[in-house]
């Protein structure tokens, strides 16, 4: 079973550039997923219908080589502003709410076959 490729919808909605995404920081101190080390952050986009899509900042870093700067997206957002802007959509969107809001709302970018 094909599995959808979720980055072509992403870097359509930034014009085929990631610095025309909004960065959102993470601002964890220790993962509360359980990672060994805090996230680099997300990159936020809006696609056309309104849809909120998070890319991780080290998928851009893992299929391009390059590393994102936030001070090079179209602008910067705490986690907090994410949260309070997007609270709604979180209730609807994240159903676990002990868990990170920000990783249940990452789009999968892996492409190719389902094993």
């Amino acid at each position: 079973m094909d599995t959808p490729c979720r980055i072509y919808p992403f870097l359509r909605a930034v014009r085929g550039n990631w610095r025309n995404a909004i960065f959102v920081r993470c601002g964890c101190d220790s993962c509360m997923d359980g990672r060994p080390s805090p996230c680099a952050g997300f990159l936020l986009a809006v696609d056309e219908c309104g849809q909120i899509m998070l890319l991780p900042a080290e998928t851009i870093h893992t299929l391009t080589g390059e590393e994102v700067e936030p001070s090079e997206c179209s602008a910067t957002l705490s986690r907090r502003a994410f949260d309070s802007a997007f609270s709604k959509y979180i209730e609807w969107h994240a159903p676990d709410p002990a868990a990170c809001t920000l990783l249940q709302l990452c789009l999968q970018a892996e492409c190719g076959r389902d094993s």
